[in-house]
């Protein structure tokens, strides 16, 4: 009669699904070493001169095989709440609901769609989010150097410039007070994923 009991509750565990483990980091799959990492914008002030800013946080992870780059990934976050203007008040008032909106969008990120060799660098296409607005773009990365520092490590770097208008962001644009074209520089130290 117990045994009779006990055979629902065996089958009940048996139909659990078992928990696989992850697949382990392969000699293409890198992370993001913050530290040694960048993400600084420009942007032009009443159209006289280029104002430069940065984010002091990057994180992500990039897959790429140089022989076989289509089946790479490269997802990149960026807390908004890491803007450094080198004044607190505007650090604030770009976090707030004319520009970035943190509360509802504490970061900014782009994840690829496709990656493509283009001579001795990668075209790489993917969505990026910016204050709760998603849009396609195409960024070309390059290979900026190998080192070791307590352990192989890689360095990628792209350049690219957009329209803040194009995520909701219009505050100064009508009266030239700040341009509509924002370019981000990033440059990426990554170290193997474990």
């Amino acid at each position: 009669m117990k045994t009779l009991l006990l055979l629902p509750v065996v089958l009940a565990a048996w139909s659990l699904p078992v928990a696989t483990p992850a697949a382990p980091a392969g000699d293409n799959d890198w992370v993001v070493d913050p530290v040694h990492s960048s993400v600084v914008f420009k942007v032009k002030h009443v159209n006289a001169t280029w104002f430069y800013g940065t984010f002091n946080v990057v994180e992500g992870s990039l897959t790429l095989d140089p022989k076989a780059p289509e089946a790479g990934k490269i997802a990149i976050s960026i807390p908004v709440d890491s803007i450094d203007t080198r004044d607190k008040g505007r650090d604030d008032h770009l976090k707030g609901p004319d520009f970035f909106k943190s509360k509802e969008n504490p970061k900014l990120s782009f994840s690829s769609t496709k990656i493509a060799k283009k001579g001795e660098a990668f075209e790489v296409t993917g969505d990026l989010e910016v204050a709760g607005v998603k849009k396609p773009v195409t960024l070309t990365i390059e290979k900026t150097g190998e080192g070791d520092a307590r352990g192989p490590v890689v360095g990628w770097a792209t350049t690219f410039t957009i329209k803040r208008s194009d995520f909701g962001m219009t505050y100064g644009v009508a009266k030239n007070a700040l341009s509509d074209e924002v370019t981000l520089m990033i440059g990426l130290e990554l170290k193997p994923k474990k």
